[in-house]
């Protein structure tokens, strides 16, 4: 079968089997340059210099801590509930009570919205009052 179809596609190319031998190929290689002549070449635009990219900010567990606390503490929806924040290597761990299921969602998902968290694992008691 494989000769069928290596048989077809060399009958319907046009030009005859050429077999190139090792000096006209390197022949071919001499005269072929890897860079254009000078007059052809266009100008060189100028190359700014490498800068390498800067460093992603560094956020410490005691300010993702914070910002999680303080976000619970100004939000209406959060009263009543006793929620504590510990951070360690950018895990957040909510502990406490809340009120209701709402209360919950709104501190694991006010956790993971800040900068440097990797994961959130939410410990919060439903109690209700």
């Amino acid at each position: 079968m494989a000769c069928i179809a290596l048989a077809c596609a060399l009958s319907g190319c046009q030009r005859p089997y050429e077999r190139v031998t090792a000096p006209a190929a390197e022949n071919l290689s001499r005269n072929v340059s890897a860079t254009p002549p000078a007059a052809e070449a266009p100008a060189a635009a100028p190359v700014a210099p490498v800068r390498p990219a800067p460093a992603p900010e560094v956020i410490s567990d005691a300010l993702i801590a914070a910002r999680v606390g303080a976000a619970l503490m100004a939000d209406e929806a959060m009263r009543g509930s006793d929620v504590s924040v510990n951070v360690e290597h950018g895990v957040v761990m909510l502990v406490g009570n809340v009120k209701s299921y709402d209360q919950a969602g709104i501190a694991s998902a006010y956790a993971q919205r800040q900068d440097g968290v990797m994961r959130v694992d939410n410990q919060l008691a439903l109690v209700p009052r």
